[in-house]
């Protein structure tokens, strides 16, 4: 059975739908998620389990888009993530990273600096798109020692002929640097 593209119907502005993390694709995050202080234990349930992630995007009444991600592992470990796209900083007490703050954004993609991050999004989606991605920086709080910080583009690639969600992130804690990325397969509902 063929892994379904993502629709073009399916855009940085409305990523509505419920995804599977293809971790064939993406790259492991387990040494990202020790820096992050995350416990053995969590993290080998991050290695092994499926994940799949339930977006929700709308604009509010003021006019500023927000997109709430549900995600679940296999193991029936959920959480929500809430994200409001007007560039402002917002503090959240996660339960599986502690406190943390982060803002997000539509911007254009040559408002990024790291060429890793938009390096390989697809032209045609972004074209589409306006040239729009979504940018997202997220960092710890109150952690002993260097604090972490992740900056994330969203967009869409195409692999193996295939138009896939993928998030590139810059992760950065001390001297330490990782660069990964995570792909998402459509899920058909």
């Amino acid at each position: 059975m063929s892994t379904p593209s993502v629709p073009d119907s399916v855009n940085i502005r409305n990523l509505n739908g419920t995804y599977i993390m293809n971790k064939q694709l993406s790259d492991p995050f387990d040494a990202i998620l020790l820096l992050q202080e995350v416990g053995w234990i969590v993290r080998q349930a991050a290695k092994f389990s499926s994940v799949s992630i339930k977006v929700e995007q709308a604009d509010r009444e003021d006019g500023i888009n927000f997109v709430n991600i549900t995600q679940t592992s296999s193991g029936g470990i959920s959480s929500t993530e809430e994200r409001t796209m007007d560039w402002t900083w917002r503090e959240n007490k996660d339960n599986i990273f502690g406190l943390v703050k982060g803002r997000s954004r539509f911007c254009k993609v040559d408002e990024i600096e790291d060429e890793y991050l938009t390096s390989e999004l697809d032209k045609k989606s972004l074209e589409a798109d306006g040239n729009e991605v979504v940018n997202s920086i997220t960092e710890s709080v109150g952690l002993t020692g260097d604090q972490w910080n992740a900056t994330q583009v969203w967009g869409f690639e195409v692999i193996d002929g295939v138009r896939r969600h993928v998030r590139r992130i810059l992760f950065t804690r001390g001297s330490e640097v990782h660069k990964l990325k995570t792909v998402y397969d459509w899920k058909e509902e």
